[in-house]
């Protein structure tokens, strides 16, 4: 028993367990050592580091039981800038004594099983020492479950609420402790951190870690041991990393270490007592931010006597930058910023006052002022407008950059309040416009991170709502909703919703402008609460009854608000029903855009998109550009987690044929964030009548009120509303609107009334012509843009880590102008007279710019700063300094300035990465060091070998400065080398222009830390430095001047000639013409190039007509055009040839034909040559002129240029190719003629697009024939290759000597004359010269241009020539070199057939281009494959000439072509390319028919795509094509008019009217109101009559004009008449009593009504009737457009009457009896029908047991829904024999 006992009390005793919270004895006192440090850098060492480090000693005693007392003894202060890991911290002495004065107070703290509780502090302790007791006491808290030894939890620290993981390790044979817990900084829920000026960036929660630039972790290593009082802790280690990679490389990253030591000294037994001082709670454990804005990294200031460290400031600021920004202008700026913002009003106004009056002070005063962004200045600002200090331009900036950036809380926002509804404010529409905007973004900053906004910050703008409303202001109202818009608080949307026809009876009175801007001030309230903003505008898209543009702006806010899967699905759903193709088409773009962009964030809207579009059918991808689109732009690169996402919305009004609103948007994507960055909108509505300058009173017509009184006789007609012209434009940053403007009609027309007024309202103009030419002198200097982003979170030791980014952009420019008119300005001035004056003009400006940036990480407090910087500065200035003469009568510009004199900075950008340390304690003083030093990282990869004798040769040179020496060579080379250390790169390339005495050069140099590691953020780290600089050049002579002028129309030769006459030349006896040509020709030195050979050849011009791109393949044509004629005046010029023609006209180049591209076998190929041609003109020579013997070889053949593809010898020697030959196939590169015929018909039944030959029109009007006289031998395969080239060469000589292109300065002068030159003090004549020469209107338009270097006997030149040889063929050719000899590059464009499709082929020759023109092709020729794959198309390697290139375009169908392009070794392909508009191509013609089409191509494609664009309605028996191209077949009711065509817009312009003849029902006859005209035609005895205005007019040769106000014609075509009338919208209209054409204007889309529809393009709504519904079939739409008449007045009989289902139908388990919705055509009273047909309408139903019926006024059931459908019988034709007429 004994021993169970002992072996009981021995398991008791072993079983004893400590409480292992810590906790400490209220009768001792602890001693700590106390060592923390952070170190801020990049890992890798040898380079430079920055950081701070406090020790001391830490007293730890209990007053009660939760309370305790902690003292910091002997504090000390180190600063580490150095090298890591050689260089030692240095103390920091002052620095130490500032700081121990509070650090050395006692300090209390809550703490109670092993947590933290509040901190108190004295009252006057900075919040920065508190933060440092935080770091001590933070290594206290522990939370330890006893149950558990490894555990997750959320545990509060310094840092917030984050995620921390304990591991407890127990050694109970020693009573110790091991403990560890560490905490991710990625995962909080109540994470400590500030940013400053990224409110409107976007994070992403969602997203992954890999994904954030900025990652941190802590770990804690602690010892316990257990005693007899508790536990306690002996000893804790924390180690803090937070890493940033900026560009998101693993590599790449920049790291900030904390580290603390907490060691246990001494227990001492004694007790002490509470401190004498009162301590104030100063919060809990997590870090506090200090309530005043931090300082920014600069040297650090003391705020003391700001006042006066303002004044000294400013005075520095301005002595530095009188003449010129100063270096250091941007660090003074922000200094000045600093001061002012721990300025109070006082200070501000005695400073204000003191320098009011001087302008550059008041201008860097009110600057700075602005940008501090406190609640006093923004006092103060509100204080000088209310006292009218301002100048309207200094309140205009002064308001928008304070609201913009000014702090927002509770005082600056009442504030702001109080400035934006003051009354001084309502003078200056402008500038209360940019007041509402910028407090709508304050409040949007002050509400941005509260769950809910005070109702105080958002009255302002609901007032002006309000109030904007009730007076039906409707600029007040747009002001209201932006303002809202931009605040984007969820609070507004009951004020928003009182806009928006669904939600408000009202609101369909407003416009349209109105509800969009409505629908778009929901944007950023989508993002708060995207699920409310849904549901509003989910029913505003469905609504069909809205317009068009408020439901496609109601999709672009909805895709914002991140919609899900479903409701993504059930917008494609009502797509799928939609019935405006306008809306269909938007939203399927926009949906297709999204379904691609690669945002991590969008990844759910992408992926729902992707579903979605499944839905929807791929037409609607297939529409035009009629139809409103999305254009996405942009793209993501996930490595470095960034990329940017644009879209561009074009969306269409059904009344123009452009887009007449764009909304251009770009969002930003960096490291999970997003922003959008930037949005430009401009809409257009109700321009044209602006445009069309029309001043016609329609109203006044006696045809305006018959037009009018004919509409109330339609059921449910009305006019469509009168377009308000508006012009608006807004500009959006960071998703906030900063500026629009609207401009109305009044204000346009205010304008031109303006410039075309009377002398008296011109006089403003005339002053400030006259102040300019008194002379103007100025300097302008303007602080643009002052930004700051920050992004702190506090490190375990209690200091603060900032990553910031700091921008200034300062603008300075200085001007001295002087300006003369002659003659002087006249009395009666008006702007017409400078026009007729000669302006000359001298000034010397020089405008600059410049950008300071500062990036910077680390420690960042009001005491001390520590932290590596990255400094960029970008500089930008052009001095310039000129004369000037315009004379615009003369079209003459004479344009001087002075040679480059010094050597003038154009641009410099510099980039250096320091270490940076400073400290309040040594002030004006500061340790920087370069991050990457001096010797660091050099690669020995790169090192050379080099002998002792070389190193010891090379010594004196290693020893390099700092700044870019100047002992370069500049010249052009480029100089790129290694220094000795390894690490420097400089880089001179050099540009000289010894003609003008100038040089400009790029200079670089660069030193980085990529030779550690090779990322973009190591390539940061160092020095960066690049400059262009402007540098004189040697000269032969000295240049006085430099002169350009430019003389245009008939002078042009004349300026040439003094050119001439500055050299000694001496005159010959030749006439003037004949010395002007010489003097042309020999500066030119063109004498020798330009020859035209004595022949002629005549051409008939043949009259054409154009029709569409395909004529009909079965039409004639004349065999030649008049466009053939182009060399109808060589034989006047040929006599004066030179005998050296022949030989100038030798071929450049000549390379062998592509075997691969001949159906023939390898001998056949291979016996005949292709040929380049010399000039554009080439191939319609040759196939045109005679030729002689001696070039008609008998083994020659030489393809037409104009073709391209060559043939045989034998096919091409012996005939032409056949227009009704079938295509042959390019066989591929192994095919033979032994080839087998199956794999040939193989081949010919699956081509592909490359395979097809393309057929040229031109070959085919001008076929190749057989020289006279050559022998039928002449293409056998028997003949020898050399005879064959022989003979080849000779003709091919020939025919160029025959078809060379003329010199068109033998005929016409220039139009253009360029002179750019240097003037010279020994007289030559150094420079160069351009000039043009054309003629446009020739049946052969040219175009040429030569450009010549007239330094003294250079004869390098630039020919260029182009033209349009004939209809189906244009050419053209750049030469250059000597004598534009050296280089040659042609093209050639042919129409011809390609697949039996029309198609347009253009071929590029090089046969020599310069070296360096070949390594660009080579390096763009690389990048074509990838391009393809991208772009989707084939590619198949293909040997093609090695220099030629070919395009081909085959117009497939109207919206859709196949693109063939054909290079050296590659051929690519596309088919279906989709066109983005309809294009005039008629249907593919087979190949036995393909003939050259009869219509010019060059002349007249582009007025034929403009006509097909034109909508066109037409009647022919019984089939009516609409406007829109929807075709019916309908048979008009006899004796009643139908409306076929009507103006409906309030200017009611015209109407046409159609109804039977009388004498057949086969013939037509219509009525024509327009203007005071009432035009009837009609066929009567076989015959067409007109009649004017109830007057019988003859139509024999008629021209019947009216020029009354408005034109109008009537003339005779084919068997009709014509009326034209373009003033009144009608191009053309065409009757000839069986067929009907009408074409009205562009300006008419959407405005016209009837028959013929409303020209909108939606073919799914062309059947609406006068009311708007649309009828449910071609016959009731048309019985809707007839013009019911009184029934003894008129002819018709039928009138519209609503008729009730006889049948009765069981609706929804009831009898039902149902009545029409629609009224239908019925006889009048009187009358029975003896012609019917059905029609099919809407029907409402009622219960059988209703008492309603169709009693006239009973029921409206034109008003009721539409419950069903069904077939009722109309009456098209009546028997009115009991029809009773009284008189």
């Amino acid at each position: 028993m004994r021993g169970i006992i002992l072996a009981l009390v021995f398991t008791l005793v072993g079983n004893e367990k400590y409480d292992p919270e810590p906790d400490f004895s209220s009768s001792k006192t602890y001693l700590y050592n106390y060592e923390a440090f952070t170190l801020n850098g990049l890992p890798e060492p040898g380079l430079a580091r920055t950081g701070l480090r406090l020790s001391c000693k830490v007293e730890i005693s209990v007053l009660s039981q939760r309370n305790h007392l902690l003292k910091i003894r002997s504090p000390q202060l180190e600063e580490y800038n150095g090298i890591w890991p050689r260089d030692p911290f240095i103390r920091a002495s002052k620095l130490t004594q500032l700081i121990a004065s509070f650090l050395t107070q006692p300090f209390k703290f809550e703490y109670s099983n092993g947590r933290v509780g509040n901190i108190y502090a004295p009252e006057d302790t900075p919040v920065t020492c508190v933060n440092l007791v935080r770091g001590i006491v933070n290594m206290l808290q522990i939370t330890i479950k006893k149950s558990q030894n490894a555990y997750d939890l959320q545990e509060a620290g310094i840092g917030g609420v984050c995620l921390t993981r304990y591991v407890v390790q127990e050694d109970r044979r020693n009573n110790r402790v091991s403990l560890t817990k560490t905490r991710d900084l990625n995962d909080c829920q109540d994470k400590v951190v500030k940013d400053i000026g990224m409110i409107y960036i976007r994070p992403c929660p969602s997203c992954p870690l890999k994904e954030k630039i900025v990652k941190g972790t802590a770990a804690f290593t602690y010892k316990l041991k257990y005693a007899d009082s508790g536990t306690l802790i002996t000893e804790a280690v924390s180690q803090q990393v937070y890493q940033i990679s900026p560009f998101n490389e693993p590599a790449g990253v920049a790291v900030t270490e904390a580290r603390q030591e907490l060691t246990l000294v001494e227990v001492k037994n004694e007790r002490v007592s509470p401190p004498e001082i009162q301590l104030q709670n100063r919060g809990g454990l997590p870090y506090q931010f200090p309530p005043v804005l931090l300082q920014m990294p600069i040297q650090l200031i003391k705020t003391k006597n700001p006042a006066q460290r303002i004044v000294e400031t400013l005075q520095q600021v301005i002595q530095d930058n009188q003449q010129e920004l100063h270096g250091d202008a941007p660090y003074k700026f922000l200094e000045l910023i600093q001061l002012f913002r721990v300025a109070n009003p006082d200070t501000l106004e005695s400073v204000f006052k003191q320098f009011s009056d001087k302008p550059y002070h008041r201008l860097w005063l009110l600057s700075g002022i602005t940008m501090a962004g406190t609640v006093d200045s923004l006092k103060f600002l509100k204080l000088r407008i209310r006292n009218d200090d301002f100048k309207y331009i200094e309140a205009l900036l002064t308001v928008s950059l304070a609201l913009h950036l000014t702090k927002a809380d509770g005082n600056s926002i009442a504030v702001a309040a109080d400035l934006v509804t003051s009354s001084r404010l309502e003078r200056f529409p402008m500038l209360r416009q940019i007041a509402y905007l910028g407090y709508g973004s304050m409040v949007k900053r002050l509400c941005s991170l509260a769950s809910s906004c005070p109702n105080e910050a958002l009255q302002p703008l609901h007032d002006l709502a309000a109030e904007a409303a009730s007076k039906g202001n409707e600029d007040d109202i747009v002001l209201a909703m932006k303002a809202i818009g931009n605040a984007g608080e969820p609070a507004s949307i009951k004020r928003i919703l009182k806009f928006l026809p669904i939600f408000s009876s009202g609101a369909s009175n407003f416009p349209v402008h109105i509800q969009v801007e409505a629908v778009m001030a929901l944007r950023h309230i989508g993002l708060k609460d995207s699920r409310k903003v849904q549901d509003i505008l989910l029913q505003i898209f469905v609504d069909h009854s809205l317009s068009p543009e408020v439901r496609m702006i109601s999709c672009i806010v909805l895709f914002e608000t991140g919609p899900a899967l479903p409701l993504v699905t059930t917008i494609a759903n009502v797509i799928l029903k939609e019935t405006n193709m306008q809306v269909a088409s938007f939203v399927y773009s926009h949906i297709k855009a999204l379904s691609s962009i690669g945002f991590p964030r969008f990844y759910n809207v992408s992926a729902a998109c992707n579903i979605a579009i499944k839905l929807l059918s791929p037409r609607l991808d297939r529409l035009s550009f009629r139809y409103s689109k999305v254009i996405p732009l942009g793209g993501y690169y996930s490595r470095y987690q960034a990329g940017a996402f644009g879209k561009i919305f074009l969306i269409n009004s059904p009344r123009t044929m452009f887009p007449s609103a764009l909304i251009s948007s770009l969002l930003v994507n960096y490291a999970g964030a997003a922003t959008s960055l930037l949005e430009v909108g401009v809409c257009a509505e109700g321009l044209t009548d602006v445009v069309r300058k029309q001043n016609i009173p329609f109203a006044e017509y006696s045809t305006y009120r018959k037009i009018k009184e004919i509409g109330k006789t339609l059921l449910g007609w009305r006019e469509l509303p009168s377009e308000n012209p508006l012009l608006s434009a807004y500009f959006k940053l960071f998703g906030q609107e900063l500026a629009f403007a609207n401009i109305n009609k009044d204000l346009i027309q205010q304008a031109v009334k303006l410039v075309t007024g009377p002398a008296d309202r011109h006089t403003w103009l005339k002053r400030v012509i006259h102040q300019i030419q008194n002379g103007i002198a100025e300097r302008w200097i303007q602080p643009l843009y002052s930004g700051e982003f920050q992004h702190i979170v506090p490190t375990a030791v209690g200091l603060p880590l900032a990553y910031s980014v700091y921008t200034t952009a300062l603008a300075h420019a200085t001007a001295r102008v002087d300006v003369k008119l002659s003659p002087p300005l006249s009395g009666d001035f008006r702007p017409s007279q400078l026009y007729e004056s000669n302006l000359q003009l001298r000034a010397d400006v020089s405008p600059s710019i410049y950008f300071n940036t500062v990036a910077m990480m680390g420690i960042n407090t009001e005491y001390f700063q520590s932290s590596i910087e990255i400094h960029t500065k970008l500089r930008v200035q052009a001095p310039l300094k000129f004369d000037a003469k315009i004379d615009l009568k003369e079209k003459s510009l004479k344009f001087g300035t002075t040679p480059c004199q010094q050597e003038t900075e154009i641009a410099m950008g510099r980039h250096k990465a320091f270490a940076v340390s400073r400290n309040i304690g040594e002030p004006g003083t500061e340790k920087k060091i370069p991050v990457f030093p001096e010797g660091a990282g050099s690669n020995i990869l790169k090192e050379h070998f080099k002998s002792s004798e070389r190193t010891s040769r090379e010594g004196a040179q290693r020893e390099a400065s700092d700044i870019l020496p100047k002992k370069y060579s500049y010249g052009p080379e480029q100089e790129l080398r290694h220094s000795a250390g390894g690490k420097t790169y400089t880089q001179a390339i050099c540009v000289q222009v010894t003609r003008f005495g100038c040089q400009i050069c790029f200079y670089r140099r660069a030193r980085d830390a990529s030779v550690l590691k090779n990322t973009y953020f190591h390539r940061s780290i160092g020095e960066h430095e690049a400059k262009i600089v402007l540098k004189p050049a040697r000269t032969d002579a000295a240049i006085d001047k430099i002169q350009l002028e430019i003389q245009a129309g008939s002078r042009a030769a004349s300026k040439i000639i003094q050119v001439v006459t500055l050299e000694s030349e001496e005159e010959d006896d030749s006439s003037p013409d004949d010395v002007v040509q010489m003097k042309l020709k020999k500066i030119l030195g063109i004498e020798n190039v330009f020859k035209v050979a004595n022949r002629t050849r005549q051409h008939k011009k043949g009259k054409t007509q154009m029709t569409e791109f395909w004529a009909d393949p079965n039409a004639k044509y004349p065999s030649s055009l008049s466009s053939s004629s182009d060399t109808s005046s060589s034989s006047s010029s040929s006599s004066s040839s030179s005998p050296s023609s022949s030989s100038s006209g030798k071929r450049v180049n000549q390379y062998p034909k592509d075997k691969t591209l001949q159906p023939g076998n390898r001998d056949e190929s291979s016996s005949s040559s292709k040929s380049s041609s010399s000039s554009s003109g080439d191939s319609s020579d040759r196939s045109s002129s005679s030729r002689s013997s001696s070039s008609s070889d008998s083994g020659s053949s030489s393809s037409d240029s104009g073709s391209s593809d060559s043939t045989s010898s034998s096919s091409s020697s012996s005939k032409a190719p056949r227009p009704g030959s079938r295509h042959q196939l390019i066989r591929e590169p192994n095919s033979n003629s032994s080839s087998s015929s199956s794999e040939y018909s193989k081949i010919q039944r699956t081509p592909e697009i490359y395979q097809y030959r393309f057929k040229s029109a031109h070959t085919l009007e001008y076929p190749k024939k057989k020289v006279p006289g050559s022998s039928s031998a002449t293409s056998s395969s028997s003949s020898s290759s050399s005879s064959s080239s022989s003979s080849s060469s000779s003709s091919e000589d020939t025919n160029r000597a025959g078809s060379r292109p003329k010199f068109l300065g033998d005929s016409k002068a220039p139009d253009l004359a360029v002179i750019l030159r240097a003037i010279r003090n020994d007289r030559k004549l150094a420079g160069f010269q351009l000039v043009l020469y054309t003629d446009l209107y020739s049946t052969r338009p040219r175009i040429q241009v030569f450009v010549s270097n007239i330094t003294g006997s250079s004869r390098w030149k630039i020919c260029a020539d182009a033209s349009i040889i004939n209809a189906h063929k244009a050419a053209s050719y750049l030469k250059w070199g000597q004598d534009c000899q050296d280089y040659r590059i042609s093209s050639e464009l042919v129409t011809g057939w390609f697949a039996d499709h029309p198609a347009i082929q253009l071929k590029l020759e090089w046969p020599k281009v310069p070296s360096r023109v070949k390594s660009f092709a080579s390096w763009f020729y690389t990048l074509i494959p990838g391009a393809a794959y991208i772009l989707g198309w084939s590619e198949i390697q293909h040997k093609n000439p090695s220099q030629q290139a070919k395009l081909i375009v085959a117009l497939t169908s109207p919206r859709t072509c196949d693109f063939v392009a054909k290079l050296p070794e590659l051929t690519l392909y596309n088919r279906a390319l989709g066109l983005p508009l309809s294009l005039p191509v008629g249907p593919s013609s087979p190949a036995s028919t393909q003939e050259a089409p009869i219509w010019n191509f060059f002349s007249e494609a582009p007025s034929a795509v403009l006509e097909h664009l034109k909508a066109r309605c037409s009647v022919s028996q019984d089939k009516i094509t609409t406007f829109n191209e929807v075709q019916f077949n309908y048979s008009l009711p006899t004796n009643c008019y139908h409306i076929l065509a009507q103006d409906c817009s309030p200017e009611l312009k015209f109407l046409v009217m159609m109804k039977n003849a009388e004498e057949s029902a086969d013939l037509k006859a219509i009525n024509i109101k327009l203007g005071s005209h009432e035009i009837d035609m009609y066929p009567a005895n076989g015959l067409l009559n007109l009649m004017v205005n109830g007057v019988e007019t003859p139509v024999e040769n008629i021209t019947y004009t009216s020029d009354f106000d408005a034109s109008l014609m009537i003339s005779n075509e084919k068997k009709g008449l014509s009326l034209v009338a373009p003033d009144y919208g009608i191009d053309k209209l065409y009757f000839d009593g069986r067929t009907f054409k009408v074409q009205v204007a562009f300006w008419m889309a959407g405005k016209t009504c009837g028959i013929c529809g409303k020209y909108d393009a939606e073919n799914k709504q062309e059947f609406q009737m006068p009311s708007g519904y649309v009828a449910k079939d071609a016959v009731s739409f048309a019985h809707s457009w007839i013009l019911s008449e009184k029934p003894c007045a008129g002819a018709c009989k039928l009138q519209r009457s609503l008729v009730k289902l006889e049948k009765t139908i069981r609706l929804e388990g009831e009898n039902s009896k149902c009545y029409p919705v629609e009224p239908v055509l019925r006889c009048v009273k009187g009358c029975s029908a003896t012609e019917t047909t059905p029609v099919s309408i809407g029907f409402h139903c009622l219960p059988a047991d209703s008492t309603a019926s169709l009693v006239e006024g009973q029921m409206k059931f034109d008003q009721k829904s539409e419950d069903m459908q069904d077939t009722v019988e109309a009456h098209t034709a009546c028997s009115c024999e009991e029809l009773q007429c009284f008189a």
